[in-house]
């Protein structure tokens, strides 16, 4: 009996993750991981870092990577490779693919002493095209879920080895990922995994069983600290593989040496099959998660498990179009970095590097873990798109006001990208000429950085649960557990009917609250649901309400050559009523005295960005943020009364549902009496 054992680890922390967070990571796992795996050399496996925790970690201890390269060197560590800043593969342009593969070949080279042969497909978001991409750099392999294996038709017998794809003739070798181990991995005991290699080669003959997930798990999932390492579960695994005499634990690149590929195999676009859940819209996801428990209750799982698929992952460009947004706003500079390149002749490999970081993929998606709903990820990409940005402005000499229309999201409706000097900002006509960015590329802020409340399948969980009795400390895996970070989350359930984009009218029959606003209460025009006509001129845009329903609004954004500033003139006409402006604002701290409202006759105790309510007489509010040292204000040309309230959302994440700030929604509100005319200018600096 042949037992071949592929153990692999993917480390990974995203761009913008907070250092506490990196620091803990590495003091409790990857290096407390590394540390037990050194004083058994003769236990071999395979490890992938992704570039953001590698250059974390290079800036903090590189003794670390000392430790991994003598690994190397002994035989005991195969490194893996793969995309530097981890972006996925499908949604970003093939030159920037092999940007970030260039990377890490360099940096593995320079510190391990080795170029990988394999890669780590980031969240196993498998695309066809991949074997032709990646050509170039001759890698060999990569590791995807035995999942995609079964989509093709592949048995669960087929499952124990490697097969071979290829497109248009550039080959890959792809290993499944083996289920059972994936969720056996540190949360069973280890006999079991053993028990388990016996019962399969008992029944299939010769295998190679191939582990590779996140290497989290030893340590930053709940629970699993005390559980891998105080209770000493990894010593335990280690000793208990190396004893018996039947396991050969193998490389991945060793493996294809010296044994043949099963077959060849075509696979389809696709993840693990949570991702496909979770790239589901809220209702189908719903939908597939109650079929699922239908399948299972009924004892028939693996009979459907082949054929039980939801959504791929480039949907979730269409489940949150902020994360669209911020993809085509990097797909959209990658373009222009190439095009200044050949104008200019000058060298853009800083604004290339700046690029690759906002590539980074977990602010793009939701799952399991916070992704796209924590703000510091999102600000993090905005923050390395306009650093980027600024070194293509600087290159391209950037002097007067630039404005450029397109359909630049891809959503078969126009958008006006407007810049100058200092300011970067995209207007929507489609949605009532409405604002989406409003960034300042010096300070690499992106104050419009909102994103909506929406429902998520786990929602209807969320509401039928008893939140006193979430209280099991049992160490399982986070696929399976359920449990609250705070009481009250049911009344967060507030769900947005647009965008959350800034400088757009709402119409009131009379002065609402801002408890109404907040809670979703009341009903309103809400002008970002029409379509504006717009027209350019010199220094900005001209739209109006004149091809639909809505009163006589017409809205005029202009911009100056140098500040960080532009102007907006309003005109309404045949309405009475009270006209609200929207602006949702983000500054990250809900609670902090480093963040807040700063407004004429405010109280200090109630400036703070989680405060709600009502002020008479405005002419001027500000929004600030000492952290990171930026201010957005609003000056009026007339009084207004000045509504707030923050912006929560409830998402899931690997320790319970939580609510998160997304950022302040502030109106300034004004009785019309049949017309108003109004100047508004807004900065950010």
């Amino acid at each position: 009996m042949d037992c071949n054992f592929i153990f692999c680890l993917h480390n990974h922390q995203p761009v913008g993750n907070f250092d506490h967070v990196f620091e803990w990571a590495y003091k409790d796992c990857y290096r407390k991981t590394i540390d037990l795996l050194y004083q058994y050399p003769e236990f071999k496996f395979a490890i992938h870092n992704t570039g953001c925790l590698l250059e974390w970690i290079e800036r903090h201890d590189p003794s670390y990577c000392d430790m991994l390269a003598h690994m190397v060197q002994r035989g005991q560590v195969e490194i893996i490779g793969g995309g530097f800043y981890e972006p996925i593969f499908s949604i970003i342009s093939e030159d920037d693919i092999h940007g970030h593969i260039s990377l890490m070949q360099s940096f593995c080279k320079k510190r391990f002493g080795v170029e990988p042969v394999g890669f780590w497909t980031a969240e196993r978001v498998w695309d066809p095209d991949i074997p032709q991409l990646v050509y170039d750099f001759k890698l060999q392999y990569t590791l995807l879920d035995d999942i995609h294996f079964r989509y093709a038709g592949i048995p669960e017998s087929g499952l124990y080895g490697y097969y071979i794809t290829e497109r248009l003739l550039r080959p890959l070798r792809v290993f499944p990922i083996d289920k059972f181990l994936r969720y056996s991995i540190p949360f069973k005991l280890p006999h079991e995994t053993i028990d388990y290699f016996k019962r399969q080669c008992d029944k299939y003959g010769n295998c190679a069983f191939v582990y590779g997930d996140d290497g989290e798990k030893f340590g930053v999932w709940p629970h699993t600290y005390q559980w891998v390492f105080e209770e000493k579960w990894l010593q335990n695994f280690i000793e208990a593989i190396l004893k018996e005499n039947f396991i050969k634990l193998v490389h991945p690149k060793d493996y294809i040496k010296d044994h043949p590929p099963i077959d060849r195999v075509y696979l389809t676009q696709g993840s693990y099959y949570e991702m496909s859940e979770w790239a589901l819209p809220a209702e189908s996801a719903g939908e597939l998660v109650r079929l699922h428990n239908e399948i299972k209750s009924a004892g028939r799982e693996a009979e459907f498990y082949p054929f039980l698929k939801g959504g791929v992952w480039n949907n979730f460009l269409n489940k949150y179009p902020e994360s669209n947004a911020i993809n085509k706003r990097t797909l959209y500079l990658s373009r222009e970095i190439t095009n200044v390149e050949m104008k200019t002749g000058k060298d853009l490999s800083q604004a290339k590097t700046e690029l690759y970081k906002a590539q980074c993929n977990c602010a793009y998606w939701h799952g399991l873990f916070g992704g796209i709903y924590l703000t510091h990820l999102r600000s993090a990409l905005y923050e390395h798109i306009l650093a980027s940005e600024e070194f293509v402005c600087k290159a391209k000499n950037l002097q007067s006001v630039e404005i450029v229309t397109g359909d630049f999201r891809n959503e078969g409706s126009e958008q006006i990208f407007m810049r100058n000097r200092s300011l970067s900002i995209i207007v929507n006509p489609a949605f009532g000429a409405s604002i989406s960015e409003f960034s300042n590329r010096s300070t690499k802020v992106n104050a419009f950085d909102v994103i909506a409340r929406r429902k998520e399948a786990y929602h209807q969980l969320l509401a039928q649960l008893n939140e006193d009795e979430l209280n099991n400390d049992m160490v399982k895996s986070i696929h399976d557990m359920v449990t609250v970070k705070e009481k009250g989350l049911k009344r967060y359930l507030v769900y947005d009917s647009s965008r959350r984009y800034s400088c757009k009218e709402l119409l009131f029959n009379a002065m609402p609250t801002a408890e109404e606003l907040m809670s979703g209460t009341i009903s309103y025009t809400d002008c970002s649901h029409y379509p504006y006509t717009y027209a350019i001129h010199h220094n900005g845009i001209i739209s109006d309400s004149s091809r639909n329903t809505l009163p006589a609004i017409t809205k005029t954004i202009s911009m100056h050559e140098t500040d960080p500033t532009i102007a907006v003139h309003y005109t309404i006409r045949s309405f009475n009523g009270i006209l609200g402006i929207e602006c949702n604002v983000n500054m990250l701290a809900p609670h902090a005295k480093e963040c807040h409202y700063s407004v004429e006759s405010m109280p200090a105790e109630e400036s703070y960005l989680d405060s709600a309510g009502r002020i008479n007489n405005v002419t001027r509010y500000a929004v600030v943020d000492n952290n990171r040292n930026v201010t957005f204000s609003v000056q009026a040309s007339k009084p207004a009364t000045l509504l707030r309230y923050p912006l929560y959302t409830v998402s899931q994440s690997d320790s319970g549902f939580e609510k998160n700030f997304q950022g302040s929604c502030v109106i300034l509100c004004f009785e019309v009496i049949d017309a108003l005319e109004l100047d508004l200018t807004l900065s950010l600096q």
